[in-house]
């Protein structure tokens, strides 16, 4: 009885809240030389803040590069002069380097490359079409790879970074109109890039070399009744996957996620699985909720049928023990907020809201193992499809962190059965100071850094309770579980 006992209290010990430390900080005065600060973590090499300056002289201004270690200390500044009209629009981390992309309206590019590894600065100047998209941005063997919309045609566009130039592949399917034709998803595996493509109801894989020329397209679904939503590819091991959302109704967001392996460049063993069908999917729901879709799930059986919820899904890339594989997702949907400007009703979309994530371990022939979901409650809602969680292997068992709207969160689960056998949550405290107050904070987001830090940052009105004095900044937090 006696080791029993110590054996539930070693479990409880397990799941029990932890503590977050603050271990590091960094401010910026509200009303500094530098705005508009963008937080992008480089793993454990360190942490890069880029900014704009507020002047500008005919037509120019900075933009700034600094680089801070992961105790928070400043290592190197570095400024270059941009167009004044250039924007933050995307970022990628690739063989430990950070390429952040710069647009502006007509049309033009920057990407700045940064190397933390010799602090030094990079940069590739380029045209592109003003009212294209850059979607699924890949930096791959010295080339950017990004799928793009223009005048209801899509493309794959591959950028040089040695020299700026830029050539796109158009996607032409014989008897179909281009406005039916959208690239989904676009990756870089083996220096060979893979599209996936939908065309009408159709998916398609699409392989290309890196100098855009098409080495074949494959119908993945010719076999298959299933309208696929979205879909990614992997390579786990030596094989490769393909993963994401079907639905079995013409219109309307996903069902449920799919598994399959891709062998000769065409499904192999694809299983389909409708989220209802998976583990805890409804409990961040309330108990009403949850009682009354199991009452339409019973009533759709009796007549033969099933019954399904209509959702987005983030999907992650495929992990692997060396044995089997593990599917992770971020559920998701819009929303869209409806206002009144004198006699017009005008509804205007207000980003994703996130809801919970689903972990599922698969066999290689696409097998369910078991599967576990939990609830995410991130705080902001993105106006774009981000993935919020951080998933790694730790040893054989599945690690899993991310914040839940004032939570940091660790979850570790065992291999064998997918249970939970380490939960570590932590309330995030505002500053490390005991004399200073948060009493506001603006546009704040959080993401995981590395190991167990996590970075929180955004527009805060800090006021010290000693002296009485306010102060606006843009603060950077770093926060270590314990």
């Amino acid at each position: 009885m006696r080791t029993l006992l110590l054996c539930v209290i070693a479990l409880c010990s397990q799941v029990m809240s932890m503590t977050a430390q603050v271990t590091g900080r960094i401010e910026y005065p509200h009303r500094a030389d530098y705005e508009d600060q963008v937080v992008l973590p480089v793993d454990d090499k360190g942490l890069v803040i880029q900014s704009f300056a507020k002047d500008s002289k005919e037509g120019k201004r900075y933009f700034k590069t600094e680089f801070y270690s992961t105790a928070m200390k400043l290592i190197s500044t570095d400024s270059i002069l941009i167009d004044k009209g250039m924007y933050f629009y995307s970022d990628v981390v690739e063989s430990g380097v950070l390429y952040t992309v710069l647009r502006q309206k007509d049309g033009s590019f920057m990407i700045v490359a940064f190397n933390p590894a010799t602090h030094k600065i990079t940069t590739t100047d380029g045209e592109y079409t003003r009212k294209g998209s850059m979607r699924n941005l890949v930096i791959a063997n010295g080339s950017v790879v990004f799928s793009s919309t223009q005048k209801k045609l899509d493309r794959i566009g591959i950028i040089d970074l040695k020299t700026g130039n830029c050539r796109f592949t158009d996607i032409h399917f014989p008897k179909v109109k281009d406005k039916n034709i959208f690239v989904l998803e676009n990756t870089v595996i083996d220096n060979t890039i893979y599209a996936l493509v939908g065309v009408e109801t159709d998916v398609y894989l699409l392989r290309l070399d890196m100098q855009g020329n098409q080495l074949g397209a494959n119908n993945l679904t010719a076999d298959i009744a299933e309208r696929i939503i979205s879909a990614s590819v992997s390579k786990a091991g030596n094989r490769f996957f393909v993963t994401g959302t079907y639905s079995k109704s013409k219109k309307g967001g996903a069902e449920g996620i799919f598994f399959s392996e891709l062998k000769d460049d065409k499904f192999n063993n694809i299983k389909f699985y409708n989220f209802l069908k998976l583990k805890n999917f409804t409990e961040y729901m309330s108990d009403r909720k949850q009682a009354k879709i199991e009452r339409r799930k019973e009533k759709a059986e009796k007549a033969g049928k099933e019954y399904s919820l209509k959702y987005l899904m983030a999907s992650h890339r495929i992990m692997t023990d060396g044995k089997d594989y593990f599917y992770l997702g971020e559920a998701y949907y819009p929303v869209y907020r409806t206002t009144w400007i004198g006699t017009t009703m005008v509804t205007t979309f207000a980003g994703y809201n996130y809801t919970h994530a689903v972990l599922v371990k698969f066999d290689v022939t696409g097998n369910l193992l078991w599967d576990e979901c939990f609830p995410m409650e991130p705080r902001l809602l993105p106006m774009y499809v981000k993935r919020f969680v951080s998933a790694s292997m730790k040893g054989n068992n599945v690690n899993l962190l991310f914040t839940d709207k004032n939570r940091l969160v660790s979850k570790l689960f065992r291999n064998a059965d997918g249970n939970v056998i380490q939960d570590r949550t932590s309330e995030i405290i505002e500053t490390d100071n005991d004399d200073e107050d948060v009493k506001k904070m603006r546009y704040s987001n959080s993401q995981h850094w590395y190991g167990d830090n996590f970075l929180v940052y955004g527009t805060q009105v800090v006021k010290n309770s000693k002296t009485g004095e306010r102060r606006k900044v843009f603060a950077v937090t770093k926060y270590t579980i314990k």
